[in-house]
């Protein structure tokens, strides 16, 4: 709980994030350069899958147009 007299804390996130990204782009390229493109691929697309995942337990899945 931030009290009234405290100064306001800064926001990291935006500085998180590019961190994430330095860190993620040099696992994919010291992957790359031990085993090729193949993992890197591999490990793009699971990743992207736990992040699908993790948005369809929290958003809920998206509703589809009827068909017909």
């Amino acid at each position: 709980m931030a009290y009234p007299s405290e100064p306001p804390r800064p926001d990291f996130f935006s500085a998180n994030l590019v961190l994430l990204f330095v860190v993620i782009f040099f696992v994919f390229l010291l992957l790359w350069i031990g085993y090729g493109l193949g993992p890197v691929v591999i490990a793009a697309v699971a990743i992207n899958h736990v992040i699908t995942v993790i948005d369809h337990r929290r958003n809920g899945p998206r509703e589809s147009p009827p068909r017909g």
